[in-house]
């Protein structure tokens, strides 16, 4: 059962996966450049936290609406978690018969 009113699709997790990493990224930013023990460092530090606790909501959420069958690739652990972004593959809907994840690839890929 999906805590969301209407499910997010697999395209909606790729996006929001990619934000989240960016927001990630910003964060880490934040905690190397701040000093440890400050306020700006300490309310980083519970961001990131909160952060990773939203990743893992969302990353169970995915997989529980994403059929095991429908990730040929094995993209569902990569939306939420790794260094690296999704891109749009190009693709056609020809491709996605059987792919819910027709529509991306990694980017370098």
């Amino acid at each position: 059962m999906s805590d969301f009113r209407i499910p997010l699709s697999t395209d909606d997790h790729v996006v929001i996966g990619n934000r989240l990493r960016e927001c990630r990224d910003a964060l880490m930013h934040v905690m190397t450049s701040a000093v440890p023990g400050t306020l700006t460092y300490q309310e980083a530090d519970r961001s990131l936290a909160a952060l990773d606790r939203l990743r893992a909501e969302l990353e169970h959420d995915l997989r529980a609406t994403t059929a095991y069958e429908r990730d040929p690739r094995h993209l569902a652990g990569k939306v939420y978690y790794g260094f690296v972004r999704f891109v749009g593959s190009g693709d056609g809907p020809e491709e996605h018969w059987n792919d819910d994840f027709a529509a991306w690839v990694l980017d370098g890929e």
